[in-house]
């Protein structure tokens, strides 16, 4: 097929992470995606697969086996999914669609050009966008308030440490109340806003 979509999954998703996991969340997504459209591969990898899947874009773009390419990544792999963005762009390969899934970065500093970019996040709270935007340390501050309780899972808490990136510059932003863990409910959505993303959103930073 001409047409691919990799969905890229977070920490604990495709490999375990420190005991947790693997928790397919992803692989689900993907699955839900193979039976929803017609003509598209879906490919499923973890966050740590960031090269091989590089590697495999670069190689398959050569042979003109891949002609329209499409990046889904959920928490950890939402910015894997940014990165990889740049890596092609940077290589002469466009991506035609970015979907970020409730992205996690402790570092968040990059720059994206990609032909549609929609950004689904978790509602932040004002813990979350005042100490929680400090990479490292207001992540684990703001973690603290977001413990497991009636009000958060504890795929909010992980999230919330990892440094959640909220609205994106460049992108077509969608705040939500799922529960980080509910990457299927943001991909829906994402999909049903694609059509009104702009196109060609402007990079992030100086290209």
């Amino acid at each position: 097929m001409s047409k691919v979509e990799y969905f890229i999954g977070g920490g604990g998703d495709k490999s375990a992470l420190m005991g947790a996991g693997p928790t397919e969340i992803m692989k689900f997504v993907r699955n839900y995606r193979q039976r929803t459209s017609v003509g598209i591969q879906c490919e499923y990898r973890g966050y740590e697969d960031r090269q091989q899947i590089l590697e495999e874009i670069k190689k398959n773009w050569k042979s003109k086996a891949f002609k329209s390419i499409r990046l889904t990544g959920h928490s950890w792999g939402g910015q894997a999914a940014l990165d990889l963005t740049q890596d092609l762009f940077l290589s002469n390969i466009p991506v035609d669609e970015l979907i970020t899934l409730d992205p996690v970065s402790l570092w968040p500093f990059g720059k994206v050009v990609a032909g549609k970019w929609v950004n689904v996040y978790q509602k932040q709270s004002f813990w979350d966008s005042t100490i929680g935007a400090v990479p490292i340390l207001g992540n684990a501050l703001s973690a603290l308030i977001t413990l497991p309780s009636a009000l958060h899972d504890s795929s909010d808490y992980i999230a919330n440490v990892g440094g959640q990136l909220g609205s994106e510059n460049g992108a077509y932003n969608i705040e939500v109340e799922f529960p980080h863990s509910g990457a299927q409910k943001m991909y829906e959505r994402a999909r049903a806003e694609m059509i009104n993303a702009p196109t060609n959103p402007k990079a992030i930073g100086a290209i």
